[in-house]
This record gives C-alpha cells, sequence and structure tokens, in this order.
C-alpha cells in the first residue's frame, strides 16, 4: 500500500492536553469492551464433525460483510456443508459442497468488497472466498486462515476471527486430502463437515459440556450435565442435569430435563427431587414416580469450555450462584484452546 506524508502544524499545549485526555479515554474504554472484536461482537459457532469453533464477527470493519455471513448462518445454508478446500499451513475452505462432494449453489447476490478494511489475513482469521478473481464476487463460500496470509489482503476480504476452536481448525488443516477435478485441490479424504452454524452472542452451550462438574467452594456438591440431541424426536438439543447435595445427613439428588435451542448460551431448567433414604423403598430400584416433587429452578451458563456458573432458586433453599468447574470430559474430548 502507498504510503502519504501528512504535514501537521505543531500543537499547542492545550491541544496536546485534550489528545492526551482522548486518548486515556479510548484507551479505558477499550479496556472496558474487550479486544478489537469485543463481548459485543456477532459471534458464530460452528459445530463440526472435527470439534468446535467459535468465530468472533467485526461488523464494524467490515459490516456488508457480516450481514452476508450472518444471513447465511441465521438461514441454516452452512448446516450440513464440508470444508471442501484444505491446504496445510494455508486455509481451511467452506460454503461450496455437501457430503455427497454435489456443489451448493449460493443464495445471495454477490457483496462488494471491504477488502483493505485493517483486518489481516493472519493465522485463525476468516474471510470470504471469491470466483475468478473478482473481488466483488463473494458469496457464500469462506476460509479460515491456517497460517500468516497477509499477501491476501488487498484482494480478499477479513471480517473475523476464531476465538475458540483454533485446534479444530489445527485437526482438519492436518488432514489427507486428495485433488479432484470440477472440485478443488485439497479434498480432504475424510470429509469434515458442519453440523450447524448458529449465532449466538456469548459462549454457547455445545455438546462438550457433557460431563461431571462440581463446586469449588463445597466438595460434597456436583453435578452431571449432559447436553444432546432428543433423540425422541429429534427436533433439538436437551440439557439434562442431575444434582446430587448432601443435607442433614441424607443424600439428595435433584434432576431435571430441558429442551433448548441450539447456539443458546443459558438454560433453565426446572427441577425435581427424591429424598432419600425412602421408607420402604427398595435402594436398588429408581424410586417411583410419586416419590419426586418439584424443588424449584436451575439456570446454566457456561463462560468456556471448563467453567460456569448454575443459579437456583427454589422455596426450600432460596436463591443463589454456584461457581463451577469442570470434572470430565466425554470420552476423546479436551478443551485446547476453548
Amino acid at each position: 500500500m502507498r504510503k502519504i506524508a501528512m504535514r501537521h502544524a505543531a500543537p499547542n499545549q492545550a491541544f496536546k492536553s485534550a489528545v492526551l485526555f482522548r486518548l486515556v479515554l479510548m484507551l479505558l474504554l477499550a479496556g472496558l469492551t474487550g479486544s478489537a472484536f469485543g463481548q459485543t461482537s456477532p459471534r458464530v459457532w460452528l459445530e463440526t464433525t472435527h470439534g468446535p469453533i467459535v468465530l468472533a464477527l467485526n461488523d464494524e470493519k467490515a459490516p456488508i460483510t457480516t450481514e452476508n455471513f450472518l444471513n447465511y448462518v441465521n438461514a441454516g445454508f452452512y448446516d450440513g456443508l464440508i470444508f471442501h478446500r484444505v491446504i496445510a499451513g494455508f486455509v481451511i475452505q467452506a460454503g461450496g459442497f455437501d457430503r455427497d462432494l454435489n456443489s451448493i449453489s449460493p443464495t445471495q447476490a454477490t457483496i462488494k468488497s471491504e477488502a483493505g478494511n485493517g483486518l489481516s489475513n493472519g493465522p485463525y482469521s476468516i474471510a470470504m472466498g471469491l470466483v475468478g478473481g473478482d473481488v466483488d464476487s463473494a458469496q457464500a463460500q469462506f476460509y479460515i486462515n491456517a497460517g500468516n496470509n497477509d499477501f491476501l489482503d488487498d484482494d480478499y476480504t477479513v471480517f473475523g476471527e476464531v476465538v475458540a476452536g483454533q485446534a479444530t481448525v489445527d485437526r482438519i488443516n492436518q488432514l489427507i486430502t486428495v485433488g479432484l477435478q470440477n472440485i478443488s485441490d485439497g479434498v480432504p479424504l475424510e470429509l469434515p463437515a458442519i453440523l450447524w452454524a448458529k449465532q449466538t452472542n456469548q459462549f454457547p452451550l455445545m455438546p462438550l459440556h457433557t460431563g461431571s462438574w462440581y463446586n469449588e467452594a463445597t466438595s460434597g456438591t456436583g453435578f452431571n450435565i449432559e447436553i444432546t440431541h432428543d433423540a425422541s424426536t429429534e427436533s433439538g438439543p436437551l440439557a439434562i442435569v442431575y444434582w446430587y447435595d448432601f443435607d442433614q445427613g441424607k443424600q439428595i439428588w435433584l434432576t431435571g430435563v430441558k429442551a433448548f435451542e441450539w447456539g443458546d448460551h443459558r438454560v433453565n431448567i426446572d427441577l425435581v427431587t427424591a429424598n432419600y433414604p425412602i421408607p420402604g423403598a427398595d435402594f436398588r430400584q429408581p424410586p417411583a414416580n410419586d416419590a419426586f416433587e418439584t424443588w424449584g429452578t436451575l439456570e446454566i451458563e457456561f463462560s468456556g469450555c471448563d467453567r460456569g456458573q448454575v443459579r437456583f432458586d427454589s422455596p426450600q433453599r432460596g436463591q443463589s450462584v454456584i461457581d463451577v468447574v469442570r470434572l470430565s470430559l466425554p470420552v476423546g474430548a479436551g478443551c485446547d484452546t476453548l
């Protein structure tokens, strides 16, 4: 990019003081709002066959591209599509083919380029693919940089970055690939698919949150949580909670099940309880339905892969907040950089 020399008149002291004050104020505000991709930035969660990827989009520097990408996400366009182009150390690219390697046509018009917006094709940044080198040809295909590709900055619009799941990007980028005519170079032999793409403003509830959790402040309090598909209806995900605690020497189990939407970052669950021991009950069998009673509500929210909070509201226990820490992970899973 051509540099332009600018001449400036020498500022007086009052002017310098005003500039300094504004600079300090901007730094304070930056500290409150986070990084260049602040907490209010639109976020997209890509759940893939190789793990989750969470993106923060920069709608300030790339408003047209961000809106275009979110339109595709919220229409469900990317659900079931694959990363069809994987070049080691370079990019992973998606948005053009399904699991049967059928070409999927974009559903929106091309958009105007926002290249040169100050965002660079650095590692784990996300940018739009182009057709035939035309900078204004971006539609649905996007790529995530697996290396420093700043030589693309003049032509390819960067509009966000991976803020969680960098290890997922690395796993996909290391897959064995072949070249297939009329599709791409670098087509993975094991096709990595996007199971779903969801817009979310916070860290979403995801299958990775399945496992055991405990309260650091109380060794006798813990939670078993499962985030899973509703196998009975295939209509969406379920949050299943088992909360165990001890009260006056008796073991108390609280259970609850609640449907929610992928992309939600919290869920409220009605809990029921059965106090143990139950007179005359067979301890080898679960209690009968009439042994359970409503206990209150529990709200679950995670700030990442391995930390979260539960808030409860119970007529018996009142209201409180419990910080929870992960105790176990699903088999074969890892928090990595999440």
